[in-house]
């Protein structure tokens, strides 16, 4: 026995070594008091349209190798990279004269308004330098639009889409990989979607809603309940927590379980719970909202900061999410839109988003 002591206190040595590290990590699992959500917008909304900004520096850089007599007007034939391009300058309709069968199997450039007749499918980018219009059914590889950017209903893009306008989308479209626009996306119904980034992305709502403005009167303080802590800038409840309608919240909140957060209720601050968060209708959190599973958000409530979920979200008729002036993200696997909800930022949901 007395020959293993060397070697337990060398092991229990080695042990509390390797584990010392992962202290932090164990003791936030265990006794959660980070509140703050992860800036996903500041970190990553310029990336959105990566791929659609890397195509415009590749488009300029090849046009600008060809002789100078066809870097103008209509061009059918190859780009210095071998690449097949088709550019129209003067009518629209030479787009369709020239297509066959349907289907485009050449990088398009369009100079001028173009209105798609619908069902047309192109294997290779498409880029409009002025208004462009799709019609239904129709099937982009990628699509840049310098101005507004039109899809019609039952639109499929397969990798990528921005425009520098506003981006409407049709019914019932699906929408693969990163969509953006440098003004705002508006989304039909049955519109289903991975990853959209925009001043405002928005429901099927032409005017999106914005954040409401203070009440004329403070409401009456929420009494914290029995065993909540006062933990550094927050209060951390132990267990579940339902705090009544109309109410004042002057802290942010760590709750251990579910937390239902009554009508018209304010919280001056941010939550994090590890149970699923219900906001009532028109309740509000100035800041961020962080949940291990679910996030349901009612009718015209307002979330000023990152709402992010591991589960899944779901914004009621008229919700927000951040405001003009208060670029936001709503981030979780699965991520459902009322008529009417707005994010004013980004939406990011691996396992698709869809509006309803």
């Amino acid at each position: 026995m007395a020959d293993l002591l060397p070697f337990l206190a060398l092991l229990a040595l080695a042990a509390g070594w390797f584990f010392l590290p992962l202290l932090p990590a164990l003791r936030e699992l265990l006794r959660p008091t980070d509140i703050a959500a992860l800036k996903v917008v500041d970190r990553s909304s310029g990336y959105v349209a990566y791929f659609a900004r890397n195509f415009r520096m590749y488009l300029e850089k090849q046009t600008a190798l060809l002789p100078a007599e066809q870097q103008v007007g209509d061009f059918f034939g190859r780009l210095p990279d071998g690449t097949r391009l088709i550019r129209i300058h003067k009518a629209g309709d030479t787009l369709e004269r020239e297509s066959q069968e349907g289907a485009e199997n050449r990088l398009v450039v369009v100079d001028v308004p173009l209105a798609l007749e619908g069902g047309e499918t192109f294997l290779m980018e498409l880029y409009a330098r002025a208004p462009l219009t799709g019609g239904p059914g129709a099937v982009y590889r990628a699509v840049y639009a310098e101005k507004e950017l039109t899809l019609g209903d039952d639109s499929t893009v397969l990798r990528w889409a921005h425009a520098g306008g506003r981006l409407t989308v049709g019914k019932d479209s699906v929408l693969r990989g990163r969509i953006s626009s440098d003004l705002g996306v508006e989304l039909a119904p049955g519109v289903v979607f991975e990853r959209i980034g925009a001043p405002i992305i928005s429901a099927g709502n032409h005017s999106p809603p914005e954040p409401p403005p203070p009440p004329p009167a403070p409401p009456a303080p929420w009494q914290f309940p029995a065993g909540a802590k006062m933990v550094g800038d927050h209060v951390r409840i132990a267990g579940d927590a339902e705090i009544p309608p109309g109410l004042r919240v002057a802290a942010s909140l760590v709750v251990a379980g579910r937390l239902s957060i009554g009508l018209g209720t304010i919280v001056e601050g941010s939550v994090k719970a590890h149970g699923d968060v219900v906001l009532a209708d028109e309740a509000q959190v100035q800041g961020a909202v962080v949940t291990r599973t679910r996030l349901v958000v009612g009718r015209g409530a307002w979330i000023g900061g990152p709402a992010i979920a591991e589960v899944s979200i779901r914004l009621g008729r008229g919700a927000l999410v951040g405001g003009p002036e208060l670029p936001a993200t709503a981030s979780a696997p699965e991520v459902e839109l009322e008529t009417g909800a707005a994010v004013y930022g980004q939406i990011s949901a691996p396992n698709g988003a869809r509006t309803l």
